[in-house]
């Protein structure tokens, strides 16, 4: 059997509730299919579908990084859409890059073995939902969702996440989480 499995940083529930209610006051007549509350997160690493049989590995890969980095807070400016201007597919809130964050990143990259793969630029966001392109392309003008906004949260673990279709919706399943220093 296999997993669909991801390395995140989980959302305090206060923040999840916020960003929710967010997206539903600012962007209600939008085509957009919204994330639901439990499952906004920040994800780090999407590892793909991986054999039950390799998944504590990845547990201790995970937890090795974690091992090397201190707790920090993260800082988040506000919304737009991502991941650029060309392809606009999903409403996100932008976090600012930090050292910390960095180092963390690079830490579960190398312990995973995406050192070389994921050498680009990471640009921490949240996604709280994904545009309908079809529908999307049917507005006229287009509609701005930059936002500004502020808001920080600690980061004090990383999550392994299961990520499972079940009833025609992606539920999210915390399978290990480990603290950072």
């Amino acid at each position: 059997m296999q997993k669909r499995l991801f390395v995140a940083i989980s959302l305090p529930e206060d923040i999840r509730k916020r960003l929710f209610r967010f997206a539903e006051k600012e962007y209600k007549n939008l085509p957009v299919k919204w994330i639901r509350q439990e499952n906004i997160h920040l994800t780090l690493n999407f590892l793909g579908y991986i054999l039950d049989e390799n998944v504590l590995d990845i547990c201790q890969s995970v937890q090795n990084a974690a091992e090397n980095i201190n707790s920090f807070e993260m800082r988040f400016t506000g919304a737009e859409l991502g991941p650029n201007s060309k392809s606009k597919k999903m409403i996100w809130v932008t976090g600012e890059k930090s050292r910390e964050l960095s180092k963390l990143k690079n830490e579960l990259d190398k312990s995973l073995g995406f050192f070389e793969r994921e050498m680009k630029d990471f640009k921490p966001h949240i996604t709280i939902g994904r545009v309908r392109k079809k529908e999307w392309k049917k507005i006229h003008p287009e509609p701005s969702v930059d936002r500004n906004f502020r808001f920080s949260i600690p980061v004090s673990s990383v999550e392994i996440f299961e990520s499972r279709f079940e009833k025609g919706k992606r539920v999210y399943y915390k399978l290990e989480s480990f603290s950072l220093r």
